[in-house]
């Protein structure tokens, strides 16, 4: 559906989805001189997520959001990406953003960086910046490694830090669950604890390759055996309730089951929604009410 301000008359407010996404294959490649790690990595967003509300004000940028566990001061993503699209643009507009939180904290399925994203879109929308694609990504790219593939918001191989972004078509029409155990996992940490085992791996990640083909061609067996996490092996290690989960999804039906980023959320792809909802069922019944469960769809 056309806005007023996609086509060019001002509105005095906007609300836009802010999806959450997966990683159906995260490799790290190695350390980059900038302390970064360079990664290849395919991630698919979903049709679940946050939604962001943006009002339009004469003067200041403002945040709420209504969970209070998230910060709604110069270290959220959202906030930054505003200020940062201000300084970009100058437009001498301001706006208060609410962000209705529906993506668990620290869960590997991208909701900062979504957050960040979507404000970037749509106060190039809201106060008609005229931003050109070229801006958007230079800002998303200073934000954090995912926020580009927001931009977007369709499946993609993603490698540099993540701010190279190749759209990949993609037809899988699986049904995710996703399972968060009630914990985060630090990204900071997540990335240390594979650099110190890194060298231990003697298997290589499966061909990149052939997983974006089995996505393409919709073949959920050959995505289930191309699933790969660089990061997965160390989480476990630290978190076992993580593999745990991973195989009551497999003995539920899943054709396959992976950690999302730098977790803790797995996810598995099941063929039928019912036996996804079922796993949820039985999850949340052996595991106890602290895990959150969510079924979802690809974009």
């Amino acid at each position: 559906m056309t806005t007023q301000a996609q086509r060019g008359k001002p509105v005095a407010q906007l609300t836009l989805p802010s999806p959450a996404k997966i990683n159906v294959f995260l490799r790290i490649v190695g350390k980059r001189p900038d302390g970064f790690h360079e990664i290849e990595s395919i991630m698919l967003p979903l049709d679940f997520g946050d939604r962001i509300t943006l009002q339009l004000r004469k003067t200041s940028i403002t945040m709420e959001c209504d969970n209070p566990d998230l910060p709604t001061n110069d270290s959220n993503l959202a906030l930054r990406a505003a200020n940062l699209f201000a300084a970009t643009c100058p437009m001498e507009r301001g706006v208060k953003i609410h962000l209705h939180k529906r993506i668990p904290l620290a869960s590997g399925l991208g909701g900062g960086s979504s957050n960040a994203a979507t404000v970037l879109r749509g106060l190039n929308q809201l106060w008609q910046a005229n931003a050109s694609p070229d801006q958007l990504d230079s800002m998303a790219a200073a934000l954090g490694s995912d926020v580009n593939l927001f931009l977007r918001n369709q499946p993609a191989i993603c490698r540099g830090r993540g701010e190279h972004v190749t759209p990949l078509p993609s037809r899988l029409n699986a049904t995710v669950l996703l399972v968060n155990p009630g914990f985060g996992i630090a990204t900071k940490w997540a990335y240390e604890s594979w650099a110190k085992t890194s060298t231990l791996l003697t298997q290589p990640p499966p061909d990149v390759t052939l997983l974006a083909r089995a996505l393409a061609d919709n073949d959920l067996a050959g995505v289930a055996r191309g699933l790969y996490n660089s990061l997965e092996a160390p989480s476990i290690r630290k978190f076992p309730v993580l593999q745990l989960l991973k195989d009551t999804m497999i003995e539920q039906g899943a054709a396959g089951a992976l950690m999302s980023g730098s977790g803790a959320t797995v996810f598995g792809l099941f063929a039928k929604a019912t036996d996804a909802e079922t796993a949820a069922q039985k999850i949340r019944a052996e595991f106890g009410p602290s895990m959150w469960t969510q079924t979802a769809k690809c974009l």
